[in-house]
């Protein structure tokens, strides 16, 4: 009986990690990149889809990476930092260069 508790514990233990990874890959750089954009003025579609191309890049060449056999085990993991690309270039650039970051329309 002890055994189906270690276990089930485990198990929510192992998909609440996943699960945050996840997160921390897709869904919180595409909010911080929108939060960066929207305090400087840019416009906030051409940092959803920078972010969106770098989250699927990243993922892409994770997925990739991890299917090869001859590469080492960690290395998958390099990728998942393209995920943060659009909040790094928005991090970089100053409120006044609107000819890179965009500019809001009146209906934003």
């Amino acid at each position: 009986m002890i055994d189906l508790v270690v276990t089930t514990f485990a198990f929510a233990l192992v998909v609440a990690v996943v699960t945050a990874v996840l997160v921390a890959v897709t869904v919180l750089p595409l909010f911080v990149a929108l939060q960066m954009a929207d305090a400087r003025g840019f416009s906030p579609a051409r940092w959803v889809v920078v972010t969106g191309a770098g989250i699927a890049v990243g993922l892409g060449s994770a997925y990739v990476l991890h299917g090869r056999e001859s590469s080492p085990r960690l290395l998958p993991l390099v990728p998942l930092l393209l995920t943060w690309v659009g909040p790094s270039l928005l991090l970089l650039l100053a409120p006044s260069q609107r000819l890179l970051g965009g500019r809001a329309g009146q209906h934003e």
